[in-house]
């Protein structure tokens, strides 16, 4: 099998080749060769080198294409050069033992564990049949014992799965199901790093579902596993984690039918690297945590969880935080889930659609306006009991997607709102000191002024004023 090159990574690769001393071997191995395979085009290249220090050899390589040089690992001679375009990253790795087929037998999966020696010769080493499980569209470990021995590669088989829509080989998916617990052993960040990638998957409700099936899903969020007491009723088809998971797959068929405008915000980054796309997703699996604590059967047997959306986003904010999830990332996810109802309960309110309260909405929610209404048309979507009818289903939709293109013409049309009095002027006028009171007042202001009760700074005063105490 051949490799076509661009022009600069063969430049890169011809530059990394004459650095090599004569008794040197030089492989690549990794994603770009997985990649390569199946046609998908990606800018790093991952080296082994054996025979030669690889972390000198970086340093080289750095100086002679003024590249930037990074120790990653000292112990493991491990070193990454971020190219001078910014764009393109190298690593170089020492060879484990000094032997290539040593180093791919520890590696996690099959299908990464495909090589090309550059160096001396230039040939491709396939010893775990990584290319036959690529064209058949299969995930299989190459051993439990390197399973076990790095529990995040339970997490990496749903992630692959999830990212290039394969299968999962029966016996890979019954050592995850066997050792799913030992995740537990593995730092939350480097967890937290293979769950966003899983959700930037455009099919990670089929994984999700996998999961749950493991039981890892209910290890990474025991706030899940309290769902699967709540069975279906006259609003939910399905039980409640069920529509949970089935909340994210219609939301992933939302965001294919999308229009331009909704893609491109969801396909940029929140922070960290981390896009929207897979924040959303995730907060549409999470969104009815506060369920279980706010179940209800009334006499008629209707089932209630009453105030579950505000509920589920407090209950969310400890364990997030614990996942290492960004301050950023936390309140996003959080804000999705505490007004996922909001648009919906709207839409029933004000079938006349009315700008005032429409707009009031898109003022409150800002820039998570088109992600909450992704969500609330997933959860509709998701819930179709006997008491739904196709109607109920269809006029709801049809509100929140025309809420959706109202937003777009709000954005370029309307003018940000005013700030009548900064929190200065509040505590000089009220006579209090900067805290958590005068905090309330700055958002109780902003609130008047979303619901147009409040319009100038003279009508802001009077309001401070009366809601002072």
């Amino acid at each position: 099998m051949n490799f076509d090159f661009n022009d600069f990574n063969k430049a890169a690769i011809d530059n990394v080749i004459s650095l090599l001393n004569k008794k040197s071997e030089l492989y690549l191995v990794g994603g770009f060769l997985r990649d390569k395979i199946l046609g998908k085009e990606t800018l790093d290249l991952d080296f082994v080198v054996k025979g030669q220090d690889a972390i000198e050899l970086a340093r080289d390589f750095a100086d002679k294409t003024n590249g930037y040089f990074i120790l990653l690992d000292n112990e493991h001679e491990i070193a990454r050069v971020v190219a001078e375009d910014k764009f393109h990253y190298f690593d170089f790795a020492r060879c484990e033992n000094d032997d290539i087929e040593h180093d791919l037998k520890r590696r996690d999966l099959t299908i990464n564990a495909i090589c090309m020696e550059l160096y001396p010769e230039n040939k491709i080493i396939d010893k775990f049949n990584g290319i036959e499980d690529l064209k058949n569209k299969q995930i299989k470990i190459i051993s439990e014992k390197n399973l076990t021995d790095d529990p995040l590669r339970i997490l990496r088989v749903f992630r692959f799965a999830s990212l290039l829509n394969f299968d999962i080989e029966q016996n890979t998916f019954e050592l995850a199901q066997k050792h799913h617990k030992l995740i537990h052993n593995v730092a939350e960040e480097r967890i937290l790093t293979e769950l966003l990638k899983l959700f930037e998957g455009e099919n990670s409700a089929k994984t999700i579902k996998m999961m749950k099936e493991t039981g890892l899903l209910y290890e990474l969020f025991d706030l899940l596993e309290k769902e699967v007491k709540i069975p279906p009723n006259t609003h939910h088809h399905l039980p409640l984690i069920d529509h949970s998971i089935e909340t994210v797959h219609q939301v992933e068929i939302k965001i294919q039918e999308a229009p331009d405008f909704v893609k491109e915000k969801l396909n940029s980054y929140q922070t960290n690297g981390v896009k929207y796309l897979s924040l959303l997703k995730l907060a549409c699996l999470l969104h009815d945590v506060g369920k279980p604590t706010t179940w209800t059967i009334e006499e008629n047997g209707r089932h209630r969880f009453i105030n579950h959306d505000a509920v589920g986003a407090e209950l969310l904010k400890p364990d997030l935080k614990k996942m290492k999830f960004s301050k950023a990332q936390i309140k996003y996810i959080t804000t999705l889930v505490r007004n996922h109802i909001y648009p919906s309960q709207l839409a029933r309110e004000n079938e006349e659609a009315n700008e005032k309260p429409v707009h009031r909405m898109f003022r409150k929610l800002e820039d998570c306006t088109i992600d909450v209404l992704l969500l609330a048309m997933a959860d509709r979507l998701s819930a179709q009991g006997e008491a739904v009818t196709k109607e109920m289903t269809k006029n709801n939709l049809k509100a929140l997607t025309k809420y959706l293109y109202m937003y777009k013409d709000f954005c370029e049309t309307s003018k940000p709102l005013p700030k009548l009095l900064d929190g200065n002027e509040i505590s000089e006028i009220l006579n209090i000191k900067k805290g958590i009171r005068l905090g309330e007042i700055i958002k109780e202001l902003n609130n008047a002024q979303l619901s147009g009760e409040v319009n100038t700074k003279e009508e802001a005063i009077i309001y401070i004023k009366s809601i002072k105490e």
